[in-house]
């Protein structure tokens, strides 16, 4: 078995779109980062900076099952041409950082070069990775790279970087390299239990009450600890112990994000002046049913066919069709992965609009961030820059929708400095479907149907980590 660079880049570089829009955000980053810049950007020769794409085929191919990948799935051969070794190498002078996903993060480019390959009829590749390469000016120090690839290039939480010389040595890395010797192409699993149990020197009937929540703290199950107890409680009527995927289903399905506690709970309201004397005082029985739902029942109208209780509301639009509408937030994802947060709460909308029998015709947004020129001085470690949150929120929401050949028809931008630790990323989407076609009674026979790729360790708790507070 054989491993494969395939390096795309563009053919000049007015074809570089990307390497064109880092070079702009270089330019805002604060000069105490970037030393250098100042004198770069008075000389004569500009900043210099190229990108390109990484592909890692793995598997046994012929030199012409390489070319007809090449030439008929990986490059478009008008602006762009294709460097194919089986040791990566660089090509240009430059401080060149690769950039790669973490072992077990989606790659979903890598698994559309494995279904296109499928489509050609290549039947020797048996794993894609893929990443990308930056070529930045070698006038820049190693300090300004390793801050221009942290601020711009790279986000920790899905990505690694290797930073190479320009003779293709090894400079430094970050989180882990993607050296060729470690594309194996193969992934040894030890043997489990296909139900596993918690972890066996963690007995959950037996935990006090602080072990409970630290149980949950570290499992991200985000439970607090009348839920955990509820938990224990009930495993210890059963005589046994809770499986891990028990556990976690529990944990998703009881969330904030899925069961909407809050909103359901019980409020007891005290409002006072400034002297402390009693203004107000209610019981708030649910605010979804005693204020969200409420206005919808009490006006009754009949042209609406179904609301707040399926995958996506449903009103009449004609004598014969229905329109379908769903919105959802994905906040705290894009928050800390700006293009995949986005990306999925727009995926998320379009499979409910399904999940009512309807058919996606429409996207629709609202996106808030904090100021566009907030320093990245100003901000504390961990939380991106504005700019760069806004950059791959918008590129999220576009790519989905037009890779599904869906349209954003409308949408609405509000910058305020309150969206700078979290921004708002509203998703909506729109369908049509025949009036009464949408069946509701769940009977015995009935398929279950799962469509879409494998999920990758950064699709698991993202709904009980969506119930948790941002903080550091």
């Amino acid at each position: 078995m054989s491993i494969y660079q395939i390096e795309v880049r563009a053919i000049s570089e007015q074809y570089d779109v990307l390497a064109r829009l880092v070079a702009r955000e270089i330019l805002q980053l604060p000069t105490r980062q970037l030393p250098s810049l100042a004198a770069i950007c008075a000389s004569a020769a500009p900043l210099s900076i190229r990108s390109s794409q990484l592909y890692y085929l793995i598997g046994d191919l012929t030199p012409s099952q390489i070319d007809q990948l090449t030439q008929q799935l990986l490059i478009d051969p008008v602006v762009q041409e294709a460097e194919v070794s089986q040791k990566p190498k660089a090509a240009i002078a430059g401080h060149i950082v690769d950039v790669s996903f973490h072992a077990g993060v989606t790659d979903t480019l890598a698994e559309s070069v494995q279904a296109g390959a499928s489509m050609l009829g290549i039947t020797g590749l048996e794993q894609v990775e893929t990443g990308k390469r930056y070529v930045l000016d070698q006038r820049l120090s190693m300090d300004e790279v390793h801050n221009i690839t942290n601020a711009l290039l790279y986000n920790p939480v899905i990505q690694h970087y290797v930073l190479q010389n320009d003779n293709g040595g090894t400079r430094s890395s970050v989180s882990s390299s993607l050296d060729a010797n470690e594309h194996t192409g193969t992934t040894n699993h030890a043997q489990e239990d296909p139900a596993n149990r918690i972890p066996t020197y963690i007995r959950l009937t037996d935990l006090t009450g602080e072990q409970l929540l630290e149980l949950s703290r570290t499992g991200l199950l985000a439970l607090n600890l009348d839920e955990m107890c509820a938990i224990q409680q009930h495993y210890r009527e059963q005589g046994r112990e809770p499986t891990d995927v028990e556990l976690e289903t529990l944990a998703q399905t009881w969330s904030e994000h899925c069961s909407h506690k809050t909103f359901k709970a019980t409020i007891h309201y005290r409002e006072l002046d400034s002297d402390g004397n009693l203004l107000e005082e209610q019981t708030i029985n649910s605010l979804l049913k005693q204020y969200i739902m409420r206005a919808t029942q009490q006006t009754k109208r009949p042209w609406v066919v179904s609301a707040f209780n399926d995958n996506a509301g449903i009103v009449r639009f004609t004598a014969s069709q229905d329109i379908a509408f769903k919105v959802e937030t994905h906040n705290h994802p894009s928050a800390i992965e700006p293009f995949g947060g986005a990306n999925t709460g727009v995926g998320g909308v379009i499979r409910d609009v399904l999940g009512v029998s309807a058919q996606p015709i429409a996207c629709t947004d609202i996106l808030c961030f904090g100021p566009r020129d907030t320093s990245s001085e100003e901000l504390p470690p961990g939380v991106l820059a504005p700019r760069r949150i806004a950059s791959g929120v918008v590129n999220g929401v576009r790519d989905y929708g037009n890779k599904m050949g869906i349209p954003t028809v409308n949408g609405a931008v509000l910058y305020h400095e309150r969206y700078i630790y979290n921004p708002l990323v509203f998703c909506g989407c729109l369908g049509i479907l025949p009036h009464g076609s949408h069946p509701r009674r769940v009977k015995p026979g009935d398929r279950i149907v799962v469509l879409g790729g494998r999920t990758g360790r950064d699709g698991i708790h993202g709904a009980t980590f969506s119930s948790g507070e941002m903080s550091s």
